[in-house]
C-alpha cells in the first residue's frame, strides 16, 4: 500500500493543479461582498500613499476617516493618533505588491494572493498531515480534500488574510508540538539536557515564536492554541500518571504553572478578566457544527470517519492524535459554547486541516481494513475503497450550483455590488448624493457623489445608523439622491426610517439591482 516518491510527487503535482484551477478559475467573476471591502480600500490607499490608510475610490483620494488605529493584535483603540488601519499589514502588503504588475480595476488582482496562499496551503497540509500520521498516503488524501475543499476554494478566492491565516496557523501548531515532543537533538548535549530536563526542545523555540507572533498579527483567533494546549497537556499528564506512576510529570508542571500564571494575572490584572469576559461568554453557537461539515454530501459519514481516524491515530500516534484531536475538537467546543461573537465560516476556517487530518486517517483506516478483510480477492477491494470513499464523501454537487465561488445571480446570498452600483453609475444625474455602506465605494469609483455613510465601518456614532430624523434631514438638505443598502445592512437602518424610505421614495426595479439588495431613489418634484 505504499507509494514510491515518484508517484507520490506526481500524484501532490496533480492535486496541486487541481487546486490551483479551482482556485483561479473566474477569479473576479463573483464581486467582493463583505469585508473583502476593507483589504481592498487600504491596499490600495497604501499603494497611493505608502501608509496603511483607506482610499476613498469615489472620490478619487484619501477616506474621510475619524481618528482609528489597530495594533499588531487586532485590538481596536481610538485615540488622537494616525488615520490609519493596520490589521493584517502583513498580507495586504503583499496584495500592493500584486497592484504594482496587474490592473487595480479586476477584482482578480485583490484576490491573486489569497490563491497562491491556497496553493501553498495544499503542499503545507499534505507535509503536516504526513508529518503528524506518519503516513504519506493519508497526507496525499489531506491535500487533495483540501483542494476541492468548499469553505478553502471560498476563502483562498476572497481579498482577505483567512487564507493565510490557516497555513501559517498550521504552520505554528506543528512547531509548537515539535516544540515540546521533538527528539532530533541536532547532536547538541545541551538541547538534549533541556530537553529531558524541561520537556521541551529549544532548537524549535524561534520558529514557534516566529510564526505564533506571525499568526496573531493576522488573527487574534490564534489564541485559541492555548486552550487546546492546556487540553493537551491535561490528556498527557494523566497518561503519564496512568502508565508511568508519574505523577508530578513535566505535563503536569505545564498545567500547574498555567493555572499559577493565570491566577496572578487576574489578581495583579483584574482589567485582563473583564477583558476576558468580552471574548468568552455562554453562548449556544450550534450552528457551527453544520458550518464546520458543510464541505461534505454526508455530515454524518463525515462525522464516523473522524472519529475512525482519531481511533487509528490513537493506536498509532497517542501524541500525535491528541494534539490533533485538541486543536480541533477543542476549539470546535469553545466557539459553539464560548465564543462572543457572530456565528461565521471564516471564524472556524482555521481549524478545517486538524479536521481533514482526522478524516483522511479515517478514509485510510477504513480501505485498509476492508482491503485487509478481502485480501483473498487481491488489493483491489483497498484502491475501490478507497477511491469510493473519496468520491461520496465531499460535496461535488456545489460545483454544478447556480450560485457559488464561480457564479453569481439574484438567488446569490451577497448582492453583485458590481451590477448594483453599476446601474445606479449610468443613471444618476449630476447633484445626486446617495446613502449607502461607504466602504463599497470600490464599485463607484470616479463617481464624485456626496455620499451619507451607514454602517459599522469606522463610523461615528451618528453615522452607524440612518434613523428617520438623520434621513429626514438629509432628504429636506438634497433635493436628489440615491439609497442603496443590502439585506445585511438593514440593522443599520432604523424601521420607521426603512418605513418613511418606501413611502416617500421609488424603489428601483432593474435586473442590474436583483438579489438581496434594495436601491431606491427620490427627486424633489418641483424640480
Amino acid at each position: 500500500m505504499r507509494f514510491s516518491k515518484k508517484k507520490i510527487l506526481i500524484i501532490l503535482v496533480a492535486i496541486v493543479l487541481l487546486g490551483t484551477f479551482l482556485r483561479f478559475y473566474k477569479l473576479g467573476e463573483v464581486s467582493f461582498s463583505a469585508d473583502e471591502f476593507l483589504g481592498v480600500n487600504v491596499a490600495y490607499g497604501y499603494l497611493q500613499t505608502g501608509e496603511w490608510k483607506r482610499w476613498d475610490f469615489n472620490l478619487g483620494k484619501l477616506a474621510d476617516d475619524k481618528p482609528y488605529f489597530k495594533t499588531v493584535f487586532d485590538f481596536d483603540i481610538w485615540d488622537g493618533g494616525e488615520k490609519s488601519y493596520t490589521r493584517a499589514w502583513a498580507y495586504n502588503w503583499q496584495i500592493v505588491q500584486a497592484l504594482k504588475f496587474l490592473p487595480a480595476d479586476e477584482e482578480s488582482t485583490f484576490r491573486a494572493i489569497s490563491a497562491l496562499w491556497g496553493i501553498i496551503t495544499i503542499l503545507i497540509i499534505y507535509w503536516t498531515a504526513a508529518a503528524f500520521t506518519g503516513n504519506k498516503i493519508i497526507g496525499l488524501i489531506s491535500a487533495f480534500l483540501f483542494a476541492i475543499s468548499i469553505d478553502g476554494i471560498t476563502f483562498d478566492r476572497k481579498a482577505r488574510m483567512y487564507a493565510m491565516f490557516l497555513p501559517v496557523f498550521l504552520l505554528f501548531s506543528h512547531f509548537v508540538y515539535q516544540l515540546f515532543e521533538s527528539r532530533k537533538y541536532l547532536g547538541s548535549e545541551l538541547v538534549k539536557k533541556i530537553k529531558l530536563k524541561a520537556g521541551f526542545n529549544i532548537v524549535y523555540v524561534i520558529p514557534a515564536i516566529t510564526l505564533g507572533l506571525l499568526s496573531a498579527h493576522l488573527h487574534l483567533l490564534a489564541v485559541n492554541i492555548i486552550p487546546a494546549l492546556l487540553v493537551y497537556f491535561l490528556v498527557l499528564a494523566f497518561m503519564e500518571a496512568k502508565n508511568r506512576k508519574v505523577f508530578l510529570n513535566h505535563y503536569a508542571v505545564y498545567v500547574l504553572t498555567a493555572a499559577a500564571f493565570s491566577a496572578a494575572l487576574f489578581i495583579f490584572c483584574p482589567n485582563i478578566l473583564s477583558l476576558l469576559k468580552s471574548f468568552l461568554t455562554p453562548n449556544d453557537h450550534f450552528s457551527y457544527i453544520g458550518k464546520v461539515l458543510s464541505d461534505y454530501a454526508s455530515g454524518i459519514l463525515a462525522l464516523a470517519l473522524i472519529i475512525l481516524g482519531t481511533a487509528y491515530l490513537w493506536n498509532r500516534e497517542r501524541k500525535k492524535c491528541v494534539f490533533v484531536s485538541s486543536l480541533f475538537w477543542t476549539t470546535l467546543l469553545m466557539a459553539i459554547f464560548f465564543w462572543n461573537r457572530n456565528a461565521g465560516e471564516q471564524y472556524i476556517f482555521f481549524i478545517k486541516p486538524f479536521q481533514i487530518i482526522l478524516l483522511s486517517s479515517g478514509i485510510y483506516f477504513t480501505a485498509k481494513f476492508i482491503g485487509k478483510n478481502f485480501r483473498q480477492y487481491g488489493r483491489k477491494f483497498y484502491w475501490v475503497s478507497l477511491a469510493v470513499l473519496i468520491l461520496l464523501l465531499p460535496d461535488y454537487v456545489y460545483f454544478f450550483q447556480e450560485n457559488n465561488a464561480y457564479h453569481q445571480n439574484s438567488n446569490s446570498e451577497h448582492p453583485n455590488y458590481k451590477k448594483v452600483f453599476g446601474y445606479f453609475l449610468k443613471n444618476k444625474k449630476e447633484g445626486d448624493i446617495l446613502i449607502t455602506r461607504n466602504f463599497r465605494n470600490y464599485y463607484f469609483a470616479g463617481a464624485n457623489a456626496k455620499v451619507f455613510s451607514i454602517g459599522g465601518e469606522r463610523a461615528g456614532l451618528e453615522e452607524k445608523k440612518l434613523t428617520l430624523k438623520r434621513l429626514k434631514k438629509i432628504m429636506r438638505e438634497n433635493s436628489r439622491g440615491w439609497i442603496i443598502f443590502s439585506d445585511n445592512d438593514k440593522s443599520f437602518i432604523s424601521k420607521d426610517a426603512r418605513e418613511y424610505i418606501i413611502k416617500k421614495t421609488e424603489r428601483v426595479s432593474n435586473s442590474k439591482v436583483r438579489g438581496p439588495v434594495s436601491v431606491y431613489y427620490w427627486r424633489d418634484k418641483r424640480e
